[in-house]
């Protein structure tokens, strides 16, 4: 039981920050840093308000996420037990994307051509001083945070100060840079690959021969309180 907790912990925090409006079907590919970590590269499969995610070059139980805004739910599939978690996607993902107004975007007159896409250079000033440069694209739906509240707490988790910026907005980030007072980047997110194309439904369900693990009911018996 542990490491099926484990597993899905993980992958709530391994999650994406990003989905795409409906307005682009098809997968998305893109690689992201932070610090000193190992680059990670991940794929995203969209359609409407549905998305399943994948990390390329994955290995083990964990076999990608699938995540529905309309039904504000994640499921994680665990394909060596044949067997999927669900959890509510939590409410301050839904309500990010409503707001934005904490975080100002300011437009430059930079822009390059990424993967046959205009993109023009915004910048966000965090309220600590530091500052995260964005390469941003029209004609790739909405960006919406689903930065995740802590499941082994309940509390709600702070967007990035940049996801909050694009809420709500016809613009969709190909490249991300964070960056400390100094001016050293600190995170990346980088688009590698856009192909749209139509998907079929079934992706975006667990396997009819899968089980449904109840992962509420078994954390509520390990930790007291837990979910309230």
């Amino acid at each position: 039981m542990k490491s099926l907790t484990r597993l899905f912990l993980a992958g709530v925090l391994l999650a994406p920050v990003a989905l795409f409006g409906a307005a682009f079907e098809g997968k998305v590919t893109m690689k992201m840093t932070s610090g000193r970590s190992q680059a990670q590269e991940m794929s995203y499969s969209i359609k409407g308000d549905k998305m399943r995610i994948e990390i390329t070059g994955q290995k083990g139980a964990m076999g990608g996420m699938i995540m529905d805004t309309g039904k504000k739910e994640m499921i994680m599939l665990m394909d060596e037990q044949k067997m999927y978690m669900a959890m509510a996607i939590p409410d301050a993902a839904v309500e990010a994307a409503k707001k934005g107004d904490d975080a100002k975007l300011e437009k430059t007159s930079e822009t390059e051509k990424i993967l046959g896409y205009t993109a023009t250079k915004y910048i966000v000033t965090n309220k600590d001083g530091t500052k995260t440069d964005m390469w941003l694209a029209e004609g790739l739906g909405k960006f919406m945070s689903a930065s995740p509240s802590n499941p082994m707490t309940g509390r709600r988790a702070a967007s990035p100060e940049w996801e909050r910026a694009l809420a709500g907005k016809d613009l969709f980030p190909l490249r991300v840079v964070g960056k400390d007072k100094n001016d050293k980047q600190t995170f990346t997110m980088e688009t590698t690959a856009v192909e749209k194309k139509s998907l079929p439904d079934t992706i975006f369900t667990p396997p009819a021969d899968y089980q449904k693990f109840d992962m509420g009911g078994m954390m509520k018996g390990m930790i007291p309180g837990f979910g309230k």
